[in-house]
């Protein structure tokens, strides 16, 4: 799985790091620490998941979130900040975010929301490889046999 870090503060961004490294199967592919930096990251490395804080230098992830919510081929997004209130929450999930993590409490939660995350990915890019081996498309055999 891929995932784009977008953060401003080094220790979160080394921190998150550490977290991926010891899970395995995951590569960082990108680390971002302003808005601008994101919105490019996402474009030019279309990751499978974006950690997003909302605090950075110029500007908001909401910025960043608003910016991909038509986009069919977004990452799914993590929110992780210190602005944990519930109308933070609110807003982050209604502009598109999949996940909203307070960073002072639930950033052991991490963990289990990427696991979650990676093997729905695999599964996807499983099923899509199968597809493009020449897996049997079911549907189409059941119309060939009728005939």
């Amino acid at each position: 799985m891929r995932v784009l870090i977008a953060d401003d503060s080094p220790l979160v961004v080394d921190r998150v790091s550490s977290v991926l490294a010891a899970m395995g199967r995951i590569e960082v592919v990108g680390r971002a620490g302003t808005v601008l930096e994101t919105a490019s990251a996402v474009r030019d490395l279309k990751p499978d998941v974006m950690i997003l804080d909302l605090q950075m230098p110029d500007g908001s992830g909401l910025d960043v979130l608003q910016g991909i919510a038509r986009d069919p081929s977004a990452p799914v997004v993590i929110v992780l900040t210190n602005h944990g209130t519930p109308q933070h929450r609110r807003k982050c999930l209604q502009s598109g975010a999949h996940f909203f993590l307070d960073k002072s409490v639930e950033f052991d939660k991490l963990p289990e929301v990427l696991r979650t995350l990676n093997a729905h990915v695999s599964a996807m890019r499983s099923s899509a490889a199968d597809s493009r081996l020449g897996a049997p498309d079911t549907a189409h055999e059941e119309n060939r046999m009728r005939e």
